[in-house]
């Protein structure tokens, strides 16, 4: 079994008295994802809910250093656990390649598989300490918080660390393909209305 450690400036889980509702955020180890759900993770605080931010110790620091609008001194408030995966190489970026996917990063993404069983271990912690157990996962996670479905009190939603925008054009190709100049504008949009109201 993995283990992680656990950083915070107050209690520690073990101590931690029974509250109603406590949220676990599950970034995907990038910094575009990671910032994104620190930010969450802020705003949810801010209503004196116990926030759990959950990545590997090296992510969890980036978060932290990079944390920009905020008082440092007020991220102490979430608690952060650094989960242990297996070290990896990790080959330089290729500026060359002929997709742009970030190869270079697919080590680490590998190597979040084995977040899978700390994840859920601190899920079932946390559960026995609260009434409700939210996880929020970058929908990118959703193999690391998959073991949710097997507690009764937790319940997990996927955050999508892309514009609105970006979800509609997605959705938009998906369902009538790309647009084209010929299609007259009120036609495409009768489509789009259509497909959305039925």
């Amino acid at each position: 079994m993995a283990n992680h450690q656990h950083r915070q400036s107050g209690r520690g889980i073990n101590g931690l008295h029974q509250t109603d509702v406590v949220v676990v955020m599950v970034p995907f180890p990038a910094q575009g994802h990671l910032n994104q759900l620190l930010h969450l993770s802020r705003l949810i605080y801010a209503y004196n809910v116990p926030v759990h931010y959950v990545s590997t110790a090296i992510h969890n620091r980036q978060a932290m250093l990079r944390f920009h609008g905020w008082d440092p001194s007020l991220v102490s408030n979430i608690q952060f656990h650094d989960l242990a995966i297996p070290s990896f190489l990790s080959p330089h970026p290729n500026p060359n390649a002929p997709n742009k996917f970030p190869s270079h990063l697919q080590p680490l993404f590998n190597a979040s598989l084995h977040l899978r069983e700390p994840v859920a271990t601190l899920l079932r912690e946390l559960s026995s300490n609260a009434r409700r157990v939210i996880v929020i996962n970058d929908s990118m996670m959703a193999y690391v918080v998959q073991d949710f479905v097997s507690i009764p009190n937790a319940e997990s939603y996927a955050f999508h660390a892309i514009s609105a925008f970006g979800c509609f054009l997605f959705y938009w190709r998906n369902r009538l393909g790309n647009p084209s100049e010929e299609t007259p504008r009120s036609q495409k949009t009768f489509h789009l209305l259509k497909l959305l109201h039925g």
